[in-house]
């Protein structure tokens, strides 16, 4: 029994792998495309990568996904639980939905890098420097935080320098025109950014949980038709 499940499993671990880099490499071009041709239009692509829209193409990647996984386990065993059939969804949905952001992460950082004349190490220190003031960690984590509040970084190395100050002029120049305090501002901008984020995080979580399990519904047909296909030549 052990060495039919053998063949059986690495075919499921070569679906998944395959399944995973599709619709990550789709992930990345995507958001390649929107920084280097969508994003940069004036004013509407401020707009669009403000709200980032981009990020509706969740709904068709992580369909894919989703469905994908489920229907992998066509090649698991019949009796494998539906916790264990959904492992691979919760290992690789973190690293597929967040991979967008590394890129622009590091699109960011060559953008940086190109207009400063600056080595890319000291670029990278820079701007984790000006990420923690502004937010309180620095590297990824330091970008997926700012940009919450801030969807349009600095472009060169003089502007990353003083990125906080220009954040607290802009929002003491919105309290002298409004007479509204500053900590009000921040809790807006802060409190629609990450009401954006979640919006589209909680839309691919919900649509490759619905695809997964309709992968694993067309999985289980798979099962069955082979059953029907082998009690006819067991039979006397």
């Amino acid at each position: 029994m052990a060495q039919l499940l053998k063949p059986t499993i690495l075919r499921y671990i070569i679906t998944v792998i395959l399944v995973t880099a599709m619709v990550l490499l789709a992930r990345l071009v995507i958001t390649w495309a929107a920084e280097i041709f969508l994003h940069p239009i004036p004013i509407a692509g401020g707009w669009i990568k403000s709200l980032e829209l981009i990020e509706l193409s969740v709904i068709v990647l992580f369909a894919l996904l989703g469905f994908g996984l489920g229907a992998a386990a066509m090649h698991l065993p019949a009796k494998t639980s539906l916790g264990w059939k959904a492992l691979a969804l919760v290992v690789i949905f973190p690293l597929v939905f967040f991979s967008s952001y590394w890129l622009r992460y590091q699109l960011w950082l060559n953008q940086v890098t190109a207009q400063s004349d600056l080595p890319r190490q000291q670029v990278v220190e820079t701007a984790n420097v000006a990420l923690e003031r502004e937010s309180g960690s620095g590297g990824f984590w330091g970008y997926y935080r700012t940009t919450v509040r801030m969807p349009l970084l600095p472009a060169t190395g003089e502007e990353l320098q003083r990125m906080t100050e220009d954040q607290r002029w802009f929002r003491a120049e919105l309290t002298r025109f409004s007479g509204i305090e500053p900590g009000v501002f921040s809790m807006i901008f802060d409190g629609a950014g990450w009401g954006i984020r979640a919006f589209y995080l909680l839309l691919a979580v919900g649509t490759s949980l619905i695809y997964f399990l309709k992968g694993v519904a067309w999985a289980d047909t798979q099962h069955l038709r082979r059953l029907t296909k082998i009690k006819p030549q067991v039979s006397p």
